[in-house]
C-alpha cells in the first residue's frame, strides 16, 4: 500500500511576505486592472489546488482507517 505525506507548503519568512507584499504593490501600480485580477485569480487557484490536494489526502486516510475497522493508532 502506497504512502501517503501530508502537505506542507513552504512557509515564507514573515520579512520576506511583507518584503513580497511591498514589491506586489508597488508593481500593482504599474498594472492594469486586468493584470492584477490574473494575478488575484491566480492566487486564489492556487489555494483551490491546496485545498482540493488536502481533502485528497484526508479521504485516503479516512478510507485506510475505515478498513481497518478502528484507529490508526490504538490506545
Amino acid at each position: 500500500m502506497g504512502q501517503t505525506y501530508a502537505y506542507s507548503p513552504p512557509k515564507l519568512s514573515q520579512k520576506s511576505l511583507d518584503a513580497l507584499c511591498h514589491e506586489l504593490l508597488d508593481a500593482a501600480e504599474h498594472m492594469s486592472d486586468e493584470q492584477i485580477l490574473c494575478v488575484a485569480d491566480a492566487l486564489h487557484d492556487t489555494l483551490r489546488d491546496r485545498r482540493r490536494l488536502r481533502g485528497r489526502i484526508h479521504q485516503r486516510v479516512e478510507e485506510r482507517l475505515c478498513a481497518r475497522g478502528g484507529p490508526a493508532f490504538p490506545a
